[in-house]
């Protein structure tokens, strides 16, 4: 019986349209586009903000790159200067160094000089004496802290070397 009733609410026509006679199957369609209407307001109204979301945070995170990659780029050339003045400093400890050898040599002649003297002396040659151990002490100071000197130009450019080659190989990346 059901399917006599569903045949008489729908006809064909000629072309392979069917016609709805019932209004209660109108109704129906429409219900149907109205909750289907509803639900794509709804989707709408979480998909674009959502896409909006998106574009906005893809952009602050290009955003973020760009500048990381910007200010590593700054680190990597003031590594490179800092490298230079290193090697700079190296070599004036050096000259230093090689300049307090010779005054310690000159105030050894100076304290035989003294010893040679009268014995009224001998206070001032105790006192020179005490004066070319500290030479000699501040000799010995000055080499270690030139070794130090050395081994941190060697450590700022092997720092140099690390940080500028993978900022060689993502710049190759960058469009600009």
């Amino acid at each position: 019986m059901t399917e006599k009733k569903a045949s008489d609410d729908v006809k064909e026509v000629e072309e392979g349209h069917l016609l709805l006679d019932d209004e209660a199957s109108v109704n129906s369609l429409e219900k149907i586009y109205e909750v289907f209407a509803a639900s794509a307001k709804r989707w709408e109204a979480i998909v674009y903000p959502s896409m909006f979301a998106f574009i906005l945070l893809a952009v602050y995170g290009f955003y973020l790159i760009f500048s990381l990659t910007r200010d590593v780029d700054k680190v990597t050339g003031e590594m490179k200067t800092i490298s230079t003045n290193m090697v700079q400093i190296s070599e004036n400890i050096n000259r230093m160094s090689s300049s307090v050898v010779t005054m310690s040599g000159h105030v050894k002649n100076m304290s035989a000089s003294v010893a040679s003297m009268d014995g009224e002396l001998g206070l001032q040659l105790a006192e020179m004496r005490n004066m070319n151990g500290n030479f000699v002490e501040m000799n010995r100071s000055v080499h270690i802290m030139t070794v130090a000197v050395n081994q941190m130009r060697r450590d700022m450019s092997v720092l140099n070397n690390n940080v500028s080659r993978p900022m060689n190989f993502m710049n190759s990346f960058m469009p600009w």
